[in-house]
């Protein structure tokens, strides 16, 4: 089995041993593949950073006496994408 970081660090050397034993590798379908990832994993941690910020505000709202139920509703919503992205970064690292 072949470490992904390979593939991420040293992809012309991995085509080429490849090509060695007769394995043709889609480079260009590998880099498409790689850049979504990429993308999906950035989103992910943008929506990690801003449920964890939310989840900060509905302390501190909760102790100022606020009303905090818009704020769950939002800290909710939130979680549904991020699972929705985990999800999809998930397949694509299969």
């Amino acid at each position: 089995m072949l470490d992904p970081r390979l593939f991420r660090t040293q992809l012309e050397m991995v085509e080429q041993q490849l090509a060695r034993r007769g394995v043709t590798l889609d480079v260009a379908a590998f880099r498409q593949l790689e850049e979504q990832r990429k993308k999906i994993q950035i989103a992910t941690q943008a929506l990690q950073k801003e449920r964890n910020n939310r989840s900060k505000a509905i302390g501190q709202a909760k102790a100022k006496g606020e009303d905090i139920a818009p704020l769950l509703a939002t800290v909710q919503d939130l979680g549904d994408e991020l699972k929705q992205s985990e999800q999809q970064l998930s397949e694509l690292q299969q």
